[in-house]
């Protein structure tokens, strides 16, 4: 339940403009609260080293710093951590993350790991993405 001071009263006629924003603000202030935190701290993760996903958010963290991804970028580096360790060719990442029925080149899979490894690799110094050689892509621990 939001707490509702004196000032968060509105009398009649308001502006709808006004009303979302005071909406807004009430949200703001409830997201704030300490048992939010604590509800987004048990939710699902995936993690390798200091590189943090939250899948029911589409949200990537570095060592606590948000990474702005695509939809399709997230999805990538998601099927990548999941199967850490593994090496995933390029034929198994397009089925997975761009479809079966995608129709186009391999080079996609390519570019989008070089979208990958400037967001991440480069930004942060860290090397998470390894190319196999011949083979595909994995990311280490």
């Amino acid at each position: 339940m939001l707490d509702v001071g004196a000032d968060d009263y509105m009398t009649k006629p308001f502006a709808v403009p006004e009303l979302l924003a005071r909406i807004r603000v009430a949200l703001r202030k409830h997201s704030d609260r300490k048992d939010y935190e604590e509800e987004t701290e048990n939710s699902p993760r995936y993690v390798v080293r200091d590189l943090v996903l939250f899948p029911e958010r589409f949200e990537a963290q570095i060592k606590g710093e948000a990474v702005e991804l695509t939809k399709k970028e997230y999805m990538l580096l998601e099927y990548l951590v999941k199967n850490k360790r593994n090496v995933l060719s390029r034929d198994q990442i397009l089925q997975t993350v761009w479809g079966y029925d995608y129709i186009g080149d391999t080079n996609v899979v390519d570019v989008y790991i070089r979208y990958l490894r400037t967001k991440i690799d480069d930004r942060f110094g860290e090397k998470y993405i390894h190319t196999v050689r011949g083979v595909g892509y994995v990311i280490k621990e």
